[in-house]
């Protein structure tokens, strides 16, 4: 199982519309809106990495009030 940290920063006011728009994707587990250097941080977890950053590069970043997303790799968890 691949998992990343996924960093979105979204148009002012887009929050919540963002972050439920996530949540309908099964490969992400969370969407937390945050304060400080990102809007959200999101966990997501898919079946390989290419999946994983597939999902990232084409649905994700296309979400409508998205500016920029930063993907963190787990390679590691406990």
């Amino acid at each position: 199982m691949a998992k990343a940290y996924v960093k979105i920063w979204v148009k002012a006011g887009k929050e919540r519309d963002v972050r439920d728009q996530l949540l309908d994707f099964d490969q992400v587990m969370t969407a937390d809106i945050t304060a400080g250097e990102q809007d959200i941080l999101s966990l997501i977890e898919a079946p390989s990495y290419e999946n994983l950053l597939d999902l990232v590069m084409k649905k994700l970043r296309c979400i409508e009030g998205v500016d920029k997303t930063v993907t963190n790799l787990i390679l590691e968890d406990h």
